[in-house]
């Protein structure tokens, strides 16, 4: 009861977050404990449930943030009693649950990064290249409309984000910069795209997805699959091995996408 109170009035900011605690508490929490009283749920065999995950610390981490959430709404609005004692993730702890993983990406130097960016053709080139010069996320630069681009100021304007399929208003944190700084490389890469695409209309993405009608951007997962991985395969910077990727030290890579390409 508590959780579904919770799932149904907690004010998310982002419709990602939301998506995520409903994940968490609908699928893992509530089958679990959904017959047991809130507040008597006991700490030790909390956490022995959370350490039966085979994930890593930073995802357990994740799960037992979301649970704590929960009750310390539900003390918020009265709904269960004040005090760290009613809480019974406050006294879950151990390194086990530590929310910073120890994993560090590939980022690739400028020369690499030139290889992959040489390996992509029109459009794929020209949205790698706007991530890799300006620093923006794949979410903000799918995200991008024509009416963003201030041709005359060189400057981007970053108004929403494409996150998980949804379109969102704004940058994905209140630090995030509204505005970056567009080197004239890429102007004229986006004006020869724009030249290029049938959606070229102010109100549309820069990066449409054609199957959609231009209704919505395209899909950054799948512009991974399809175009990122195989320009760093072809650049000869990361190669894959019984479905795992490496780099060129041998080192496994566990994710590789824009992120990897960096800032130059």
């Amino acid at each position: 009861e508590l959780a579904e109170k919770y799932l149904a009035n907690y004010p998310f900011n982002k419709q990602s977050t939301k998506e995520l605690h409903e994940q968490v508490v609908k699928h893992l929490l509530v089958p679990k404990w959904a017959d047991a009283e809130a507040i008597n749920i006991d700490p030790p065999k909390l956490k022995l449930w959370f350490l039966g995950f085979d994930v890593e610390s930073s995802t357990r981490g994740k799960y037992k943030s979301i649970m704590s959430g929960v009750y310390s709404w539900g003390q918020c609005e009265g709904l269960i009693p004040r005090g760290e004692q009613f809480n019974p993730c406050r006294y879950v702890k151990g390194r086990e649950f530590t929310q910073v993983t120890a994993y560090e990406a590939l980022v690739l130097e400028i020369e690499d990064t030139f290889k992959v960016l040489s390996a992509l053709q029109q459009p794929e080139y020209e949205l790698a290249l706007l991530i890799t010069t300006c620093g923006l996320r794949i979410s903000e630069a799918l995200g991008l409309r024509w009416r963003n681009v201030l041709w005359d100021r060189g400057l981007i304007g970053i108004r929403e984000t494409f996150v998980h399929l949804k379109m969102q208003d704004g940058a994905k944190t209140k630090l995030s910069r509204s505005r970056v700084e567009a080197p004239q490389l890429l102007l004229d890469a986006l004006a020869a795209w724009k030249r290029e695409t049938i959606y070229a209309d102010d109100h549309d993405f820069v990066f449409p997805s054609e199957k959609l009608h231009g209704d919505q951007p395209r899909s950054a997962s799948q512009l991974v699959e399809d175009y990122i991985r195989p320009a760093a395969i072809a650049a000869g910077v990361i190669s894959v091995k019984d479905g795992i990727t490496y780099d060129r030290d041998g080192e496994v890579v566990k994710r590789f996408g824009f992120h990897n390409l960096g800032r130059h």
